[in-house]
């Protein structure tokens, strides 16, 4: 389900390039901008739903024996990708394979088999850390060569195919705060147990009055908001702190906070307070932009880039994170790259400035 919205960015847009030491420079504040896409959208761009799996071979981690992904089972099968390359990464691997273990009686009771596989090639040291560390006692896979990673167009990890008994693509989740319900409810709808809109229902209940300390949290994030477009960095930062003191919960406090950490290059806190946030709002694109931009200060540029472009197959849309990629191009002395980024961010800040007026 997508949803269309209207919101302040906090984005001055200030965009510059060189070519032969000609600057451009172009400034927007206040603008309205449109988000598109989420973590929970298909997160494979070489393959859609009713698709058959493409056959791809990956080694067991335990006894070196290959399994070929996309022979048919007979049964429905769930199939895990994650990677452990970053930080982030082998963190949030390890939550979402800790649910899926726990979701193992269910799988079970519905004859539905489970396949986890490494889609980076990481090191055996990092696999049997996040499966140790996830309770994972079974077989784990590792697509050693990323050939599967690459037929699959895997842009984000972890991520969850459902392959029916013959083969066929059902389909694709990211990781997300509801990623486990989500799968649990595309399992029962193959199986016939339950209707799109039963889900549909269960995963977005009807919404309750929220407590004073909830209300008081999200004054705090507003003035955070608007003191950061004014450039009253300091006093947001206590106003972000203020949200999460009344609210721990609300992790869009903790990636507003984390991203004005970036700002002022407390990349410690920035990295403290982006983990926690994207625990709770795994589908923050901000926070994945933030995090990209910690990357580029740690002096990951390319890693950071790589990142941004696969964001940008779901979020074409948003120019925050054009004009990041722009800058980090420019960086990397790729100027005609980061002219069409920077130029795209400025087409979009634009229109939407007009949609707004």
């Amino acid at each position: 389900m997508r949803f269309v919205t209207h919101k302040k960015t906090r984005l001055q847009l200030k965009i510059k390039y060189s070519f032969h030491t000609v600057i451009f420079c172009f400034l927007f504040t206040f603008c309205a901008f449109i988000t598109t896409g989420s973590a929970e959208s298909f997160p494979f761009r070489s393959v859609s739903p009713g698709d058959t799996l493409p056959a791809t071979t990956v080694t067991s981690i335990n006894s070196g024996k290959e399994m070929t992904i996309g022979q048919h089972t007979g049964r429905p099968t769930v199939l895990v990708f994650w990677g452990g390359d970053l930080p982030t990464k082998k963190q949030r691997a390890i939550t979402a394979l800790t649910q899926l273990h726990e979701l193992a009686p269910f799988l079970k009771e519905k004859k539905v088999d489970m396949e986890i596989i490494n889609a980076l090639g990481d090191t055996s040291a990092t696999i049997t850390e996040v499966t140790s560390a996830a309770g994972i006692s079974g077989e784990t896979y590792v697509d050693q060569d990323q050939k599967t990673y690459g037929s699959l167009g895997i842009f984000v990890m972890p991520a969850i195919m459902l392959v029916d008994p013959k083969g066929k693509i059902v389909t694709g989740m990211g990781y997300s705060h509801n990623m486990i319900p989500r799968l649990q409810g595309e399992i029962e709808i193959l199986l016939g147990e339950k209707t799109r809109e039963q889900l549909e229902k269960d995963l977005h209940p009807t919404m309750v009055d929220k407590s004073e300390e909830e209300k008081d949290a999200n004054r705090h994030l507003n003035m955070g908001k608007i003191m950061t477009m004014r450039g009253q960095l300091e006093p947001a930062v206590r106003e972000f702190k203020s949200a999460i003191e009344k609210n721990p919960k609300l992790g869009a406090a903790q990636i507003e906070l984390g991203c004005l950490y970036v700002q002022l290059d407390n990349l410690t806190e920035a990295q403290k307070a982006l983990d926690l946030g994207l625990e709770m709002e795994p589908g923050s694109l901000e926070g994945e932009i933030c995090y990209a931009q910690i990357q580029a200060k740690q002096g990951k540029v390319d890693e950071a880039i790589g990142d941004l472009q696969a964001l940008s197959f779901r979020n074409g849309r948003n120019p925050d994170l054009h004009y990041v990629l722009g800058t980090l191009l420019v960086q990397k002395g790729a100027f005609d790259k980061a002219a069409a980024e920077l130029s795209k961010a400025y087409e979009l800040l634009n229109k939407q400035k007009n949609f707004e007026h």
